[in-house]
């Protein structure tokens, strides 16, 4: 099975750790600050944002979504997926 996290990008839903919510306003300074090229590396931006949702994957890539989080959690919920939207 497959989880469209937006702009026509598409992740197993195999791969899929944990979905995180994401603040855009702390997240953008917290992706500019990295300094160690191999975590950049790891960090995926899908769309232009803003983000809404974290997705992090099984081989340690996190992928940086516009959709939110209770989306995502339905859409993987609805293939049979148990994952919760923990709100703040």
């Amino acid at each position: 099975m497959s989880l469209h996290v937006g702009n026509d990008f598409v992740l197993s839903s195999k791969q899929i750790v944990a979905v995180l919510k994401w603040n855009s306003n702390e997240g953008d300074v917290f992706y500019k600050g990295q300094a160690n090229s191999q975590v950049a590396d790891r960090v995926r931006k899908i769309g232009t944002g803003p983000y809404r949702a974290a997705v992090l994957c099984t081989k340690g890539t996190l992928y940086l979504s516009p959709s939110n989080v209770t989306t995502l959690v339905r859409r993987l919920n609805k293939q049979g997926k148990f994952f919760m939207a923990l709100e703040e």
